[in-house]
């Protein structure tokens, strides 16, 4: 089990407190490989601490056995930039790939309704069963999908595209908060949820009325479903839909909890992995569901209209 010392966390808060102006301060570095790849923004080396204690998760909503995954905390130490998308992999960026590429996806996609999350044969990410655009974040592709989109992402640009890592996603999600006990990067008022993501709300319940877990945040985000991406306010560095919209595969094999988690922010594996970490949370989650410190375990075969991915690269120094 990896301990933590207390003084290790005050000096943690001490350096992100000096060094949050600077980053708040300078604009975002984009980079972007196609003219129409993602565009990607360049994360700075850092130490932040990954995870939550359980009280924060049900506080916030959650149960206890969720919340009870996302400890013990642990001290990472991200010792060189990378670089992570902007935003969500978009559904036009997708099409472009299976045009190139031919690739077949099976049809056939959870969905949420009033009888609860089920499987629709005809939705598929052409189709989720609500209305979209190119500039939608693609959904409804099983993690095979996503990873043949990065390999040919790859071969397009030579440049070595992956997916983020649990403590990467983190870390970036986090956009650089200072307080150990800061549930999100925005604060702690769930009425300020629809400012930054979109999740379960007020537009969302009328759409789907017998809301499973019951919650929701008490704000309007103006959409029950997905949203355009970059649609609500990014974080400090930059990032859009870090929490919301649709939930996000990482390249981390799932644990029960943090405890054999690399500490230089790469992710775990173990030769079977049977399920992954999905961070981020949907346009179906109410705000404790979205929180950075919250993973999703999901099999690789799962394919939902919640679920979708952003891309990850290294940067040269």
């Amino acid at each position: 089990m990896v301990k933590i010392q207390t003084s290790g966390f005050a000096l943690i808060t001490s350096i992100a407190m000096l060094i949050a102006p600077i980053a708040l301060a300078v604009e975002p570095v984009i980079i972007r490989d196609c003219e129409t790849c993602p565009e990607l923004i360049v994360l700075p080396p850092g130490i932040f601490v990954l995870g939550a204690e359980q009280d924060e998760g049900t506080r916030w909503g959650m149960l206890e056995r969720m919340s009870a995954n996302e400890g013990p905390r642990v001290e990472i130490t991200i010792s060189q930039s990378f670089a992570v998308g902007r935003t969500e992999v978009t559904r036009g960026e997708y099409s472009e790939f299976i045009e190139e590429t031919g690739y077949k996806a099976k049809p056939g996609c959870f969905h949420l309704t009033s009888a609860g999350w089920s499987v629709r044969p005809k939705l598929s990410w052409k189709d989720p069963g609500f209305d979209v655009t190119d500039d939608h974040p693609i959904a409804c592709v099983r993690r095979t999908a996503a990873l043949a989109y990065i390999e040919w992402l790859s071969e397009k640009t030579g440049q070595p595209y992956r997916l983020p890592s649990e403590a990467e996603f983190e870390y970036a999600a986090r956009g650089g908060a200072t307080s150990d006990d800061q549930a999100t990067f925005w604060g702690e008022d769930w009425s300020q949820a629809c400012t930054y993501q979109n999740g379960a709300d007020l537009t969302f319940v009328p759409r789907v009325s017998d809301i499973p877990y019951g919650q929701y945040a008490e704000c309007d985000d103006g959409y029950a479903f997905t949203s355009p991406v970059a649609s609500f306010e990014p974080n400090a560095w930059g990032l859009f839909d870090m929490g919301g919209n649709v939930s996000e595969w990482t390249a981390d094999c799932y644990q029960d909890s943090h405890e054999k988690i690399p500490t230089d922010g790469s992710a775990y594996s173990k030769r079977q992995c049977r399920a992954w970490v999905a961070k981020g949370g949907s346009w179906a989650g109410f705000p404790g569901l979205l929180r950075p410190a919250t993973r999703l375990r999901i099999l690789a075969t799962t394919v939902g209209t919640g679920f979708g991915f952003r891309v990850a690269r290294e940067v040269s120094e």
